[in-house]
């Protein structure tokens, strides 16, 4: 008897293991969801929100360092060991991730997703080139001009975003501000730190892209035109010669220092600016400069072989879907986002301390449309930095031009050797 007893009681106990180990709270069934990201921070806040949303899913997140996010990304799914079910691109290599089928396509099942909400740019982006959607992010990165108040009130008699922008409004007009600082100074102040804050303006201006339909590789006017520009404000001073993402590239926002202003974009304010220059508060205001650009951002995709993507996709529609989580999370970040619909709803309630009261959220919501990505390819990463080579050397005076341009087809088609280089 006893042992009928024992027999029924062990039955009635493994029962409910199962149930449990197999059921959460709603009786829904428990998945462990994985998720990696470049960035260690930018979504621990959310997966918490979301775990609390979906008591039946459990968050594995995993963080690697931009400089080997691909290629960890790359070797788990070819030795298809702990592939996460999400991952993370930033816009240096979301095209390679998009193109390369590592993610699932957005638009069928069991995603269906409707991007009529997100801005334009960043849908465009995370598109491949046969039209399926690989890959949305919850934010839009359009840049703007930041510059000292201070600065602007001494030397070009007012800080008023609007009027400083119409000094900047063009290359040449931009130019000639930069002149006219440096000589009410005696030289003191500078323009910008150094000609590789300008990048992103002429790469975002570009007609095509590095490579045609033809698979010719194309130098674009505009990429001609930076080399002009930099070469222009270095010879004449307007520059601090000073190299971006340097010490002292960060030093020159601090109060005091003779650096006008930065090119950035949103999140330049939040993580570059008042993280390094806590102490310039209120000495800041952001305004266009000669053309509309983005820079970077962060994508989401799904794995296209993951056993979770119901799960998966659940977590990618409330970072960049849910509105309530959007306005969270906008609110206490300032984080501009990549949903019209809410951007719409909230850009008027923002004033930004840091810009002694401005309204940045404002601004960048009618740059965000003058934004077109249609000219980045998969190869952007690794030609821009041969770009970059190249207008450096051509800078310091140890290539021509001619040469420099050179270099960047000679690096290309060594790089790639199937491009048609001319």
């Amino acid at each position: 008897m006893k042992r009928v007893f024992l027999s029924v009681v062990l039955s009635i106990i493994l029962m409910l293991t199962v149930l449990t180990g197999a059921f959460a709270a709603g009786g829904q069934e428990e998945i462990t969801l994985s998720i990696w990201d470049y960035n260690p921070d930018e979504l621990t806040s959310r997966i918490e929100r979301f775990e609390q949303m979906y008591p039946n899913i459990k968050v594995n997140f995993s963080f690697f360092p931009d400089t080997e996010f691909t290629t960890k990304v790359k070797l788990a799914i070819g030795a298809n060991i702990k592939v996460p079910d999400v991952f993370t691109a930033n816009a240096d290599w979301v095209k390679d991730f998009v193109e390369s089928g590592l993610y699932d396509d957005l638009y069928k099942a069991p995603y269906n997703a409707d991007v009529s909400e997100l801005v334009d740019y960043q849908v465009k982006l995370g598109t491949d080139s046969s039209g399926a959607l690989r890959a949305i992010s919850w934010q839009a990165a359009p840049g703007g001009f930041f510059y000292r108040r201070s600065i602007a009130k001494e030397y070009l008699g007012t800080d008023d975003p609007e009027e400083v922008g119409k000094m900047l409004s063009s290359w040449d007009k931009l130019l000639e501000t930069g002149r006219l600082i440096k000589e009410k100074s005696n030289g003191k102040i500078k323009l910008i730190t150094g000609w590789e804050d300008l990048k992103r303006c002429f790469l975002s201006n570009r007609k095509d892209g590095y490579v045609n339909d033809k698979n010719e590789l194309v130098i674009d006017p505009a990429i001609l035109e930076y080399f002009d520009i930099a070469k222009l404000l270095r010879d004449e001073g307007l520059t601090a010669k000073i190299s971006q993402w340097s010490p002292p590239w960060y030093d020159g926002m601090k109060t005091g220092s003779n650096i006008f202003g930065y090119f950035l974009p949103t999140w330049g304010l939040h993580y570059v600016l008042k993280t390094n220059a806590p102490d310039s508060s209120g000495d800041w205001a952001v305004t266009n400069g000669p053309t509309s650009y983005f820079w970077g951002g962060t994508w989401l995709g799904v794995y296209a072989n993951s056993k979770n993507k119901e799960a998966a996709w659940k977590f990618i529609q409330m970072v960049t879907m849910d509105h309530e989580t959007l306005k969270w999370w906008a609110k206490g970040t300032g984080d501009f986002l990549g949903n019209k619909v809410v951007n719409n709803e909230i850009k008027d309630t923002f004033s930004e301390p840091y810009l002694n009261g401005q309204n940045h959220y404002a601004f960048f919501d009618k740059e965000v449309g003058k934004i077109d990505a249609s000219n980045v390819t998969i190869y952007d990463n690794t030609i821009t930095d041969l770009m970059m080579g190249a207008l450096g050397d051509y800078i310091d005076g140890l290539k021509t031009k001619e040469e420099a341009v050179k270099s960047i087809k000679d690096g290309t088609k060594d790089a790639y050797p199937d491009i048609i280089v001319k």
